[in-house]
C-alpha cells in the first residue's frame, strides 16, 4: 500500500514535468494504554500517514527549495501540493542544493520483528507488567500511566532515482506517583522515550520512580556554593550537553560563524572523547540512512578534549566543499535541518560508586525542573528537582529546589570523574559524569 502511494504522487510529479524532486512518506502507528491510579481507563489503536514534497528552483548560485506537507491522497489535493511546493520554491532562496545521489547504504535492524508481527499483543502485556510492577511498590500511590508502542515505516525518494525505506518500533512511557509520609505529600512524573525493549527495565525503573517520590517528602534545599563540585545524570547531561555541544559542532553553526570550535582546538578535558553514532544499536536516532537519504556513520566529534570533525547535511557539505556525515533530520513542517543523530560519550574508569567516594562535598542531580541551556554562550541556570547531597563520599540527604548555574563550555574543561557504566537516554548513551567549579544556590 504505501508504495502504492509513494507511486501515485511520484506520477503526479512527473505529469507536471517537476525535473527536481523528493518525497519523503511515513506510515505511524501507536498501541497505547492509559492508566489512571491502577486501572485501565483508555486503549487506543492509531494508524495515520503524512508526507512531504521538497522541490528545488536552481538560480544561478543559489536553490530555491519549496516544502510542503500533505495527509490526502486524493489526485486534486496532490496537485494542490505540488503547485503550492512549485510557488514556494520559486520564492524561496538559499545556498546552492541538489538532492543526494543513490549510493550503497548497509541496512540495520531498527525494528523489533515481534512487535511488528503483533504489536497490539505485546503493548497489552508490557502495560500489565509495568502497572503490576507499580502496584508491588510500598508507600506510593499510581495516579497516572501510559505506555505506548510505536511502529513507524519510512520512504524517501527523490528524482535521482534514490529509494529507501526503513522500519522503525519504539517505545513512550509517562508516569505520576505519589507518595505520603506524616501528613506531607509529593508526586514524581516522568517520561520519556526507549528505543529497545531491554531498556523498559521495569523494576529497576519503577524501584527508582519510588525512590525518587519518597525522596521529595524529606529533601531540603541544598547547601549553598560558588565552587562546587556537581554529578550529573546521564540524563541531565543530555540535557546540558546536546543543545550545546551539539549545536558548535554542526557545519550549520560553522557557516552562520556562531560555533567556537575549531578542528584541531582543545575544548574539552582531556577524558572526554563524545562521537555521533547515526548507526549505534539502541539509538532512538539510529537508522542506515539520513532524511535526506545521506547514508549514517560514525563521527567523532571530539576524541580525548580536541575537536575533530564538523556534522555535516547535504546543504552544509555542499557549502563548505564537504561530505555529508548523514547529520539531516527531518523537522515536524518536512524541512530539513542540520542535527546530531546519536551522541555517545565514551565511559570513564572508574565506578559510579567509586566517583562519589571521591568527593569529600558535592551535590548529585539527577533531575532538573528545567534545564534549558543557552546553546550559543552555553551558560544556564536550573531548578533541583531530585538530587542528593554529598558528604566524605556517601549520599547524606536528599535535595530539591535550589538552583544550579553555570557554563556547559566551561565544564567540559572542568570534568573530574567519568564513569565506567552508562545508560541510554532516547538518542544518547552516557556515563555519569562529575564537574567542578559551578555555583549551587538555595
Amino acid at each position: 500500500m504505501p508504495i502504492e502511494r509513494l507511486d501515485k504522487i511520484e506520477a503526479i510529479l512527473k505529469s507536471k514535468k517537476i525535473q527536481e524532486f523528493e518525497i519523503f512518506f511515513v506510515e505511524k502507528s501507536i498501541f497505547e494504554t492509559i492508566f489512571l491510579k491502577d486501572k485501565a481507563e483508555n486503549e487506543r489503536e492509531i494508524s495515520d500517514f503524512e508526507y512531504f514534497i521538497r522541490i528545488l528552483t536552481q538560480k544561478e548560485n543559489k536553490t530555491g527549495i519549496g516544502v510542503v506537507k500533505g495527509n490526502s491522497l486524493e489526485s486534486n489535493q496532490i496537485e494542490k501540493n505540488i503547485d503550492t511546493c512549485v510557488t514556494l520554491s520559486k520564492i524561496n532562496s538559499s545556498s546552492k542544493y541538489n538532492f543526494p545521489s543513490k549510493v550503497n547504504i548497509s541496512p540495520i535492524n531498527t525494528a523489533d520483528k515481534t512487535i511488528l508481527s503483533d504489536p497490539l499483543t505485546i503493548q497489552k502485556d508490557l502495560a500489565e507488567v509495568l502497572i503490576s510492577e507499580v502496584n508491588q511498590q510500598k508507600d506510593v500511590i499510581p495516579t497516572f500511566l501510559r505506555f505506548r508502542i510505536h511502529s513507524n515505516q519510512s520512504f524517501l525518494r527523490n528524482s535521482n532515482d534514490l529509494k529507501l525505506n526503513a522500519r522503525k518500533t519504539y517505545f513512550f512511557m509517562e508516569s505520576s506517583l505519589k507518595a505520603q509520609e506524616n501528613g506531607k505529600l509529593s508526586e514524581f512524573w516522568n517520561e520519556g522515550y526507549y528505543k529497545e525493549k531491554e531498556q523498559l527495565n521495569f523494576e529497576e525503573r519503577v524501584s527508582n520512580w519510588v525512590r525518587k517520590a519518597k525522596d521529595t517528602l524529606r529533601a531540603v534545599e541544598p547547601k549553598p556554593s560558588d565552587d562546587a563540585i556537581v554529578v550529573f545524570s546521564p540524563n541531565v547531561l543530555k540535557q546540558a550537553i546536546n543543545p550545546v555541544i551539539g549545536v558548535h559542532a554542526l557545519g550549520k553553526a560553522h557557516a552562520e560563524k556562531i560555533s567556537c570550535f575549531n578542528i584541531g582546538d582543545v575544548i574539552a578535558n582531556e577524558n572526554i572523547t563524545i562521537i555521533d553514532d547515526g548507526l549505534l544499536e539502541g539509538g532512538l536516532n539510529s537508522n542506515s540512512w539520513d532524511s535526506e537519504g545521506n547514508p549514517h556513520q560514525l563521527t567523532e566529534v571530539i576524541k580525548n578534549g580536541v575537536f575533530q570533525n564538523r556534522l555535516y547535511d547535504q546543504m552544509y557539505a555542499i557549502l563548505e566543499e564537504k561530505q555529508s556525515t548523514g547529520n539531516a533530520r527531518r523537522a515536524e513542517n518536512g524541512t530539513v535541518v542540520n542535527g546530531l543523530s546519536n551522541f555517545k560519550i565514551a565511559p570513564g574508569d572508574i565506578s559510579f560508586e567509586e566517583m562519589i567516594s571521591n568527593i569529600k562535598e558535592g551535590y548529585y542531580i539527577e533531575q532538573f525542573s528545567w534545564l534549558n541551556p543557552d546553546e550559543v554562550s552555553g551558560n544556564f541556570g536550573a531548578e533541583i528537582r531530585n538530587g542528593s547531597y554529598i558528604k566524605n563520599g556517601e549520599f547524606q540527604n536528599p535535595i530539591k529546589l535550589g538552583n544550579v548555574s553555570g557554563n556547559v563550555l566551561e565544564m567540559m574543561k572542568n570534568c573530574l570523574y567519568i564513569s565506567k557504566e552508562s545508560e541510554f537516554t532516547e538518542n544518547t548513551l552516557f556515563p555519569y559524569m562529575a564537574f567542578k567549579n559551578l555555583n549551587v544556590s538555595s
